[in-house]
């Protein structure tokens, strides 16, 4: 069983591509966890882990349980100068807290985790792990691939859950449906994922098959934990609706890019004339008048705030020339990217 001293094993992975995926918020490539490595690695914690591509642990092979990423598990008993920095995961990603204490934010809100909390966040929803370092803690997790990059898809299970199909369309509708990141564990999900942890500690034979059994367990749990709150579900977080909008959402983060209206469309699984209509119902604008009008914005930003040369923030806000940027922007401004800047200066 790998253990933080197998330090080749921590790294084994290291010399693949970390795997990229495309979402509606963005091309995004799959969190490495490389300073959690890294400090398995050097001995700085313990950690016993198995992992596919560049996630930490021993390799899984690639006909043992498809779709499940990452499964480990860290003991840490001093606070660490690393983290988890922002990051987004190729699948629904759980995570309990046995021990300790740990700083958690999820999409904005903060949350400052203890003994007997668990996480569960989606694809798409930005998270870290640490604020930005993590302290002394027990802490186990799994990253299990859905096949889902946007709300609006369809969840696919791997078929080595023997989990009836009623039930598993109530946990996806429970986990597609509300997208509450933060709960505190029933006795039997801690139950389970004692039993989990302990696999992964090398504590029992059979780890693999082991630790298929703990995470139907585990998913079990969480459906009754679920159930027990009754959380109220919206389909509107599973709608193409909400894929459009959080897309729109995150555009300005990807300005750089070269679009045009079928690329955005794509992005959201959409064909151009649908995808149209939803920019329209929600912005009152076009997608490209949409995109002209955040770059724009952002562009204001960048010649009120930096020092850097128009042609720069031209090609930053995805203005394939300044002349071309400074017709756009004096269009929607009513004067010239350099007149902005010295009227700023002068105020």
């Amino acid at each position: 069983m790998p253990t933080q001293n197998d330090a080749m094993a921590m790294g084994r992975n290291g010399g693949a591509n970390p795997a990229t995926f495309e979402a509606p918020t963005g091309t995004f490539v799959a969190d490495t966890c490389a300073p959690l490595r890294e400090a398995g690695a050097s001995g700085e914690i313990d950690l016993w882990a198995f992992g596919r591509g560049t996630y930490p642990g021993e390799p899984i092979a690639s006909d043992v349980l498809p779709q499940l990423k990452n499964v480990g598990t860290w003991e840490i008993t001093r606070d660490q100068t690393w983290g988890l920095d922002w990051h987004r995961n190729e699948g629904i990603e759980f995570t309990c807290v046995s021990a300790g204490a740990i700083p958690f934010s999820c999409e904005g809100e903060d949350f400052d985790l203890s003994a007997g909390h668990v996480t569960v966040t989606r694809p798409w929803q930005l998270h870290r792990v640490g604020r930005p370092h993590v302290s002394s803690s027990r802490l186990t997790w799994f990253i299990l691939d859905v096949d889902v990059r946007r709300p609006n898809q369809e969840w696919v299970w791997p078929t080595w859950l023997p989990i009836p199909a009623d039930d598993i369309a109530r946990l996806t509708d429970l986990l597609s449906l509300n997208e509450r990141p933060v709960w505190r564990a029933s006795r039997g999900l801690l139950t389970a994922v004692d039993t989990l942890e302990r696999t992964l500690r090398g504590e029992v034979s059979q780890p693999m098959a082991r630790i298929a059994t703990s995470v139907v367990e585990i998913f079990i749990e969480l459906r009754d934990l679920l159930e027990h709150h009754e959380p109220v579900l919206d389909p509107y977080l599973s709608s193409t609706e909400r894929t459009v909008h959080l897309f729109l959402e995150r555009l300005r983060e990807r300005l750089q890019e070269c679009w045009s209206v079928d690329q955005m469309a794509a992005e959201c699984g959409l064909g151009r004339t649908r995808f149209v209509h939803y920019c329209k119902q929600m912005t009152n604008l076009t997608p490209q008048e949409y995109l002209n009008l955040v770059r724009i914005e952002h562009a204001k930003q960048l010649l009120t705030t930096t020092d850097l040369l128009v042609s720069d923030i031209a090609q930053l806000c995805g203005f394939a020339s300044s002349q071309y940027f400074s017709t756009r922007f004096r269009r929607l401004t009513g004067r010239q990217p350099a007149q902005l800047r010295r009227d700023r200066a002068t105020a």
